[in-house]
């Protein structure tokens, strides 16, 4: 590895300086540098490039000519320019990156990590860039192929027969050398490079197992059969392009380097063959078969980049209108979805397969029916995948995003593998959901699927801030007229709800004109609403302005209701919610279910309708985001019993009095899974134990997993009478 990359640099400099020197002295240092290429030789080397004497001396240049060379194509531009090389960027070259440190052993992967922390984190985010470990690229590639391969090899192992071993060993290197792998979003080539690698080392069993330890003097490079002319990619940022062509280059010695020690060959690496299968281009806009034919490949594998569809500049919405041409909701998922579009059009009449690595979101809310069912009916599978969880960059400022892993084909595998965490179960399908059930898909219903109480959004302000007020602002009005003390409400959003934040509004339906008018700050906060909602570019709210002393959408209770908040916290197991007075106005991210009884209050707290909100909720970053028409409307009630809803009555009280023994605590408290009271635990736990019985699930033996099969299974046979 060394000796490759002062060869590397040597080259750029001496094309940089031109060829120089006097001839006794360079045919010296040649014979010096090519057996040994010891360090001295080369700074002397570097003085000598550093007297630029204008007489050519061909001699020199035949002598030169001699000496390996890198080549590859990497700066075939001519308008490259190559910078002359100050002593301080020699020293570093020689002296640290050189002859005081062994590359040998060092992963190329490490380029894409390094091309990472070079970029803005502007610029990274608004790209969806997210480079990998090499331990989630083996989350992709392993069970895509790569364990196959390896129990293989361990199968061909087990022959007794030397002929045998070694005839299957070479029908096995053979194998992998016919096996071809594209990345349509290949950034700086980790998952080519890893896989590369990883290939390669098979490989060297395979010839270890074939060989020996035979000497196999002037083999050339023909032992070795997997080469990086099987790896395809394309990749929008031009530097990365380069970064992955060198990342595979350095594996590719490292790897020749390992060969040579299990056989004794004398195989030379330089100079290197062109490579030009890495395409700089917009994925989305290129056809990928002019890249690399489809009948032509293996394996795709890839992590796309990650821009949600509310973060998304036109040209990506225009860019995935080019993949989907005019089908209903494309501004409403993701620009990853361009790529399993594109993908499953690329792989159609071909036994391909693919993984990929995704935002969750695309396995959430209403992006499963956009994306998946079209999918699906086209006659893709999917055959394994990973349940979401935290995607890990090497970069030294890592992107925080949840992932899932998606292997799809139009090979319908037998038997796949669903994966959370580091263990996997072997089920029978997976749906859009990553569930374990059959493709069924959450459509937004306006109404509850079945006969339950409505729920609705809370009262939204529309009033840039002004009707709404904090303690602060309650206290300075009602000192200066305390009889607009019935015209300000207790009011709540989301967030004021989970951690019981004091916040008041103004409230002034059938307010009187005249107290309004006789109070200043009332009419200054009123006209400045007015003023707002005339600006906006919405007409709907600029008619609004006609109403300035009103919210914009009014839904108040006049009974108590259930109160849930539209965002909240992925660590928790359940969602707070709670019983409010009609005294206080919910805002538009509270959802209300009025009139609500015990028993809606018990189901809906269940860890049953919290493995539903789940599997179906669409998310807010990483947090739930629950949604009425999508959640609660599709969400299939149990048929209980009348003892069965007693007994969820009397659970669900049994949380209201667990919460009661701690009033000074905020649900951010009471329901963080460390700090969680265990009166409130246990009350949670007997309220589940409770709804499961009245589904009829197996309190010890049902897993959340197994809970949203069975409610996907009561839901589409719900649906089917309903529809």
């Amino acid at each position: 590895m060394n000796q490759l990359c002062v060869r590397f640099v040597f080259c750029l400099y001496a094309e940089d300086a031109g060829i120089f020197g006097q001839k006794d002295m360079f045919h010296d240092y040649l014979k010096d540098i090519e057996p040994r290429f010891m360090r001295r030789s080369i700074i002397d080397l570097f003085q000598v490039l550093d007297t630029k004497i204008p007489d050519r001396d061909p001699y020199l240049d035949d002598q030169l000519a001699q000496f390996p060379y890198v080549n590859g194509g990497l700066f075939s531009e001519e308008d490259i320019e190559i910078p002359n090389f100050t002593q301080e960027l020699k020293d570093l070259l020689l002296n640290d990156a050189s002859a005081d440190f062994d590359w040998s052993d060092i992963s190329p992967t490490i380029f894409g990590a390094v091309f990472e922390s070079t970029l803005n984190p502007d610029t990274r985010r608004e790209g969806g860039m997210h480079y990998t470990s090499i331990e989630n690229i083996h989350k992709v590639i392993d069970p895509l192929f790569l364990d196959d391969l390896k129990e293989e090899l361990l199968q061909i192992k087990q022959y007794k027969q030397p002929a045998t071993l070694r005839e299957k060993a070479k029908q096995f290197q053979f194998k992998l050398s016919k096996l071809t792998f594209f990345d349509p979003a290949c950034g700086s080539g980790n998952f080519l490079t890893e896989t590369y690698l990883s290939l390669r080392k098979l490989e060297n069993e395979a010839i270890k197992l074939a060989f020996g330890d035979q000497s196999m003097l002037d083999v050339g490079q023909g032992l070795i059969k997997v080469s990086i002319q099987q790896f395809y990619g394309i990749e929008i940022n031009d530097f990365a392009v380069s970064v992955a062509k060198t990342a595979l280059w350095i594996a590719e010695s490292q790897m020749m380097e390992a060969t040579k020690a299990i056989v004794y060959a004398n195989i030379d690496f330089l100079p290197l063959k062109t490579y030009t299968k890495i395409v700089e281009g917009n994925a989305l806009r290129v056809d990928w078969n002019r890249v690399v034919p489809n009948y032509k490949l293996t394996y795709m594998i890839s992590n796309p980049p990650f821009s949600g569809a509310r973060v998304m500049k036109k040209k990506q919405k225009d860019e995935l209108h080019s993949v989907f041409g005019n089908a209903k909701g494309i501004g409403d998922i993701d620009y990853v979805s361009g790529w399993y579009k594109k993908a499953s059009d690329f792989m159609n009449n071909t036994t391909i397969h693919t993984a990929f690595v995704s935002t969750n979101s695309i396995t959430q809310g209403q992006q499963v029916n956009l994306l998946w069912k079209p999918l699906f009916d086209d006659g893709i599978h999917i055959n394994f995948a990973y349940t979401t969880f935290r995607w890990n960059s090497e970069a030294t400022q890592k992107a925080q995003v949840h992932v899932v892993i998606i292997s799809f084909s139009y090979v319908d595998e037998q038997v796949k593998r669903l994966y959370s965490g580091n263990h996997f179960r072997l089920v029978d399908n997976i749906n859009g959901y990553l569930a374990d059930s059959d493709n069924v898909f959450i459509k937004k219903r306006m109404q509850p699927l079945c006969d339950v109480t409505p729920m609705h959004s809370g009262s939204k302000p529309i009033d840039g801030g002004f009707l709404i007020l904090n303690a602060a602002d309650r206290d300075e009005i009602l000192a200066q007229n305390p009889t607009m003390q019935q015209y300000i409400r207790p009011f709540m959003m989301g967030q004021d709800f989970i951690s019981r934040i004091s916040r008041y509004c103004l409230w002034l339906v059938d307010a009187d004109p005249t107290i309004i008018k006789n109070d200043s700050t009332i009419m200054n906060r009123v006209a400045n609403v007015k003023q707002l909602r005339l600006k906006s570019k919405r007409p709907a709210t600029r008619k609004k302005a006609e109403f300035p002393t009103l919210f914009g959408e009014i839904k108040d209770s006049k009974t108590n209701y259930i109160a849930l908040p539209e965002v909240s916290s992925q660590r928790r197991k359940y969602i707070p919610m709670d019983y409010l007075s009609p005294d206080v106005i919910a805002g538009n991210k509270l959802y209300m279910l009025e009139n609500a009884t015990l028993y809606e209050f018990g189901v809906l707290n269940s860890n049953i309708h919290m493995a539903w909100m789940r599997a179906v909720a669409g998310r807010l970053k990483s947090d739930y985001n629950y949604s009425n028409t999508l959640v609660y409307n599709n969400f299939p009630w149990p048929t209980p019993s009348g003892t069965q809803i007693d007994r969820i009555k009397t659970t669900g009280q049994q949380i209201l009095n667990a919460r009661e023994l701690y009033p000074s605590s905020s649900f951010a408290d009471l329901y963080d899974d460390l700090t969680m009271p265990p009166e409130l635990r246990k009350a949670h736990q007997e309220n589940d134990k409770a709804v499961m019985q009245a589904y009829g699930m197996p309190i010890k033996d049902t897993t959340e997993s197994d809970a949203v099969r069975e409610l996907f299974k009561l839901y589409s046979k719900l649906t089917k009478s309903v529809d």
